[in-house]
């Protein structure tokens, strides 16, 4: 017998993989890696099913090992194509793109047991890069399903026994992971958080976002509109505001170059100064991450959420990007004068336009000036003339050149609401008239079973603000004026053909509801999960009134919690692991053996107790027709089906308490 413990390690012989622990783990690799197939490049993809095709025939015969000449090159291929194509290897996507490229040629040079582990946790690793893209419940699923398919396929590769029906494979995965659950909620409730969540944007992520911009010129709105993805979601502690007044404030543009508005930097404002006697509207808004630095809140917002701040223009921000769900709680009046005390240079900035673009318009603005004897008459021609002329609301405008007011207004008068905005303003700068543009988002739908509105891209919008004397900066929206419908009852009821089924209630009653249902669990679980930070873990710890307060006492609760669970699991392991109790009928006969043992007739273990009888019968022609129907009830009692009844027990009992061994 050839011993291996005294030889080298690279000389001991290594336990070749069989085809079925080959073909496990390539199925488990393929269902791990799956969701990742849409967010890789397409010959990343390609390389991948090369990899494992190649592999899987080969476990079955059909092709032959790929030496070793070719395995080389085409690994340094996969490597410089990942450079190539992200000019990096660090990142999420081209350290994902990487990852599987390399994992996939792992497969064709696997050979023994030990390369089948490696692969097997190489496909735990890569399940979790899920949570990069994203946390939704329908990925938490995925992932827990796709956990337990990886654990059924550790246990088939250890086992090594073809015949273990798959049922139970994946029955003892499901427990194990089962069993893993306490322990995950104890690590996540109590693991000192630090500030931020642990998944949140990274850099990359940010260029795939849909939302607002910093700038806003035609076309810029009606593009993002397209996109149905929740921006947030509200809860009000009180009644929900009428549909007209909901006017979430976004970026606030006052540089105009003839096309684009953009922001101009303003100086933070500390507070809010408010009329004690109006009315505050409180929520609660979860954002959803964008890569950018602004807020929302209702016109007009009278305080700062944590990390944030306000400037001038009265517009929310973060003092870093929303890479992560992020939620705070404001107040909003929504009966406001503001900006009655702008500076001099801000009023003159406001009203700035750019002379050689747009004549048309500009000479428009101009001769409404000399018409018109008050700023207030001017607004109401304005969005007269957007309300009584040809001028159509639609998503689908044509594109606009140079002087993009002047083909709006004179010439296509179709447009969105930036094309409104933007045409307004220009009009009211050239009429005299200090103007801007605000976007953010105006509606929302009311879901009912979780009483919260979901705002969407879908929501987004755009108005002007205009200043007037002794009342300061004023919200016009000649959107509106085009189409009331719009502001009154949201954009699928004022562009049905676009967006017919944007809106949840717009489904059948039994589909709404489902739906209503799924977004406000989805509601919950990002507030409860997603954004279970440091300050929510420390709210919930208090609330528990354990004295849990410190990074220390967590430490100590959380290694506590952890012997308590492992102890019972120990505890449960024991009970389960002890002797089964013996029945009473055994118990019974046991006491007939013990009567035949001290008269010399003993049992072996390995006998049953026809076998004892008839060995002592025949050892010494033993004749006793009472031992034989002991035996024979005996029998019934333990095999037959009924005989198990307490009546019958007691008269076995008392058949062997009455027999004596005969002498």
């Amino acid at each position: 017998m050839l011993i291996n413990k005294n030889l080298p390690i690279h000389q001991i012989a290594q336990e070749e993989a069989d085809n079925t622990a080959v073909l496990t783990v390539t199925y488990s690799f393929l269902i791990s890696i799956f969701p990742h197939f849409f967010h890789m490049p397409l010959w990343v993809t390609g390389f991948t099913f090369f990899a494992v095709a190649w592999r899987s025939a080969q476990s079955l015969g059909y092709v032959g090992v790929i030496p070793k000449w070719m395995l080389v090159p085409l690994v340094v291929v996969g490597g410089v194509s990942v450079f190539a194509q992200y000019w990096t290897i660090v990142g999420r996507d081209p350290g994902l793109a990487l990852l599987t490229v390399m994992t996939a040629f792992k497969f064709l040079e696997s050979k023994t047991h030990r390369d089948i582990l490696i692969l097997i946790f190489l496909c735990y690793f890569l399940l979790a890069t899920h949570f990069l893209f994203g946390q939704s419940i329908l990925i938490a699923v995925y992932m827990f399903v796709t956990l337990i398919i990886i654990t059924s396929t550790l246990i088939t590769i250890n086992q090594r026994d073809d015949s273990i029906p798959l049922k139970y494979r994946l029955k003892s995965a499901s427990r194990l992971i089962g069993l893993s659950i306490p322990i995950m909620i104890i690590l996540f409730v109590l693991v000192p958080r630090i500030p931020g969540p642990l998944w949140g944007l990274t850099p990359e992520q940010r260029g795939g976002i849909t939302g607002l911009s910093d700038t806003m010129s035609p076309g810029a709105i009606s593009s993002l509109i397209r996109s149905n993805e929740v921006a947030f979601r509200v809860t009000f502690e009180d009644s929900v505001p009428a549909q007209h007044q909901l006017y979430w404030r976004g970026p606030v543009m006052v540089n105009f170059n003839g096309r684009t508005w953009s922001q101009q930097k303003h100086k933070k404002v500390s507070q809010v100064n408010k009329d004690d006697s109006l009315v505050l509207s409180r929520y609660t808004i979860t954002l959803e991450p964008n890569g950018k630095k602004w807020l929302f809140g209702l016109d007009i917002p009278v305080q700062t959420p944590s990390s944030s701040y306000m400037n001038t223009e009265y517009q929310l921000t973060s003092s870093k990007p929303v890479n992560d769900l992020k939620r705070y709680t404001i107040s909003s009046l929504l009966d406001y004068r503001m900006g009655m005390d702008d500076p001099l240079e801000y009023l003159i900035l406001a009203d700035t336009y750019h002379e050689s673009r747009n004549p048309q318009t500009l000479a428009l603005g101009q001769q409404w000036s000399k018409k018109f004897n008050s700023d207030i008459e001017i607004v109401d021609q304005a969005l007269y003339m957007f309300r009584n002329q040809e001028f159509i609301y639609t998503l689908h405008p044509p594109s606009l050149g140079k002087h993009s007011s002047d083909e709006f207004l004179f010439q296509t008068r179709r447009g969105f609401c930036e094309h409104y905005a933007s045409s307004f303003a220009l009009l009211m700068r050239a009429a005299g008239i200090p103007s801007r543009v605000v976007t953010g988002y105006q509606g929302g739908e009311l879901n009912q079973v979780g009483n919260y509105l979901i705002v969407r891209q879908s929501d987004a919008h755009a108005w002007t603000e205009v200043w007037l004397e002794d009342k300061g900066w004023v919200r016009v929206d000649p959107t509106a004026a085009v189409s009331p419908d719009r502001i009154e009852q949201g954009l699928d009821q004022a562009l049905p053909e676009s967006f017919s089924n944007f809106k949840i209630g717009k489904h059948s009653p039994f589909l709404s509801k489902l739906m209503y249902n799924w977004d406000n669990l989805q509601h919950n679980w990002n507030n409860m999960i997603l954004n279970y930070d440091h300050r929510k873990q420390g709210r919930f710890l208090n609330q528990l009134g354990l004295g849990i307060r410190s990074s220390g006492d967590m430490i100590i609760a959380m290694v506590l919690c952890l012997v308590l669970i492992t102890g019972t699991y120990w505890i449960i392991a024991r009970y389960r692991e002890r002797p089964a109790s013996i029945a009473n009928y055994e118990k019974i006969i046991n006491r007939l053996l013990k009567k035949l043992s001290r008269s010399g007739f003993k049992k072996e273990h390995s006998e049953h107790v026809y076998e004892f009888l008839n060995r002592i019968k025949l050892q010494q022609d033993f004749q006793d027709s009472q031992l034989d129907k002991i035996f024979e009830t005996y029998s019934k009692i333990k095999y037959a089906r009924g005989m198990q009844q307490e009546v019958i027990i007691k008269r076995f009992q008392k058949m062997v308490s009455d027999w004596k061994v005969p002498n």
